[in-house]
């Protein structure tokens, strides 16, 4: 029996709300796990960089990795669906969305390569006792993960975007991000004064 065009159509509505619904809930885990971490990583690292923190770091890594990887699966499936079978446009809304998603795993991969490793060779000290510019470009980063999952809240949850041009939207994207990345690294740098390790404080006496 072959099955009638409405019945195909409430198909995929419903396939379109479980992947909806899946996207959302990679998003909530994702920026969830990652204001957990910072907040966690930030007040153990406060008087040193120890083992636990740092597996605490890696393990949380992982965590936004597998949200990031299921928004990327579900968000091209709606992206799909939505310009295919339901007829949808692609707009300036769902452009921005994948710039922004894109620079969060280009962030993730430079803190995976560079960041998590940085931290491991530093594994003992205060942040203190970091070098200005390693805390600033640690800082940096981030502060631009954090914003790129600001910008991928204002831009999911404000019913603004949807009327926005490309140009506004980057503008706005833009800005969210660069002042996100300069207060993680103007929070980097502050560190100077948040904590020595035993051996420094002797130096200093």
């Amino acid at each position: 029996m072959r099955c009638s065009v409405p019945v195909v159509l409430v198909m995929l509505d419903v396939v379109f709300d479980i992947l909806r619904v899946l996207h959302m809930m990679s998003f909530a885990l994702g920026i969830g796990a990652a204001a957990f971490l910072e907040l966690q990583v930030s007040k153990r690292f406060r008087n040193q960089i120890d083992g636990d923190g740092l597996r605490l770091m890696l393990s949380g890594h992982h965590l936004i990795t597998v949200a990031v990887i299921t928004l990327w699966i579900t968000g091209l499936s709606l992206l799909l669906m939505r310009i295919g079978p339901l007829g949808g446009e692609l707009t300036a809304k769902i452009l921005a969305k994948l710039a922004v998603v894109t620079l969060l795993t280009l962030n993730m991969r430079v803190i995976d390569r560079f960041v998590i490793p940085e931290l491991f060779d530093v594994e003992g000290m205060a942040l203190g006792d970091i070098p200005q510019s390693t805390r600033a470009r640690l800082g940096a980063v981030a502060g631009l993960s954090a914003g790129c999952w600001m910008a991928a809240l204002l831009i999911g949850g404000m019913s603004i975007a949807k009327e926005m041009t490309a140009l506004e939207l980057g503008c706005a994207v833009g800005a969210v991000l660069s002042i996100s990345a300069v207060a993680g690294a103007i929070a980097g740098l502050a560190a100077q004064g948040l904590g020595h390790t035993r051996d420094s404080w002797l130096r200093l006496e």
